[in-house]
């Protein structure tokens, strides 16, 4: 038998890591990265069993990223959003997959971004790399995957 109930997370877990994630979101803002990652390996902590299965999951990993590359920690960004890709529907989220693509061009490892910045640019179009940046739109067109 299932249940709805037992794909979300229960109500209490899910208020606090939500708590600890708007706290993460404004250190974040506030320039303190450092804060930021260690509330949200706190709310990371805070996930049943498996871990990978919740959509937090994928949120969390995916703040994660975000403030190792703001650290300019490329390594670590890349295994956040490696492991947000691989949690609960991690493969299609947008951002997930920009961030994913534009760390591995970052890292020189263009020919494994184009995979993940193609998806991006399939769900989202032109405006998830406009408000990105870089040059990873131009990587996509030198390929000839779009015009």
């Amino acid at each position: 038998m299932s249940d709805f109930a037992e794909d979300e997370l229960p109500d209490d877990i899910y208020d606090q890591i939500k708590v600890l994630s708007e706290r993460g979101n404004v250190m974040l803002e506030a320039g303190d990265a450092d804060g930021a990652i260690a509330v949200w390996h706190e709310a990371l902590g805070m996930l049943p069993s498996p871990q990978k299965r919740w959509e937090a999951w994928v949120w969390l990993n995916a703040s994660l990223g975000e403030a190792y590359r703001d650290k300019g920690d490329l390594q670590r960004a890349l295994a956040c959003f490696q492991a947000a890709a691989a949690g609960a529907d991690g493969h299609m989220n947008p951002f997930v997959l920009i961030s994913l693509g534009a760390t591995l061009y970052d890292l020189g490892r263009t020919d494994e971004s184009t995979d993940p910045l193609l998806r991006a640019f399939m769900l989202e179009g032109r405006e998830i790399f406009d408000e990105y940046g870089g040059p990873y739109l131009d990587h996509l067109r030198q390929k000839g995957l779009i015009d």
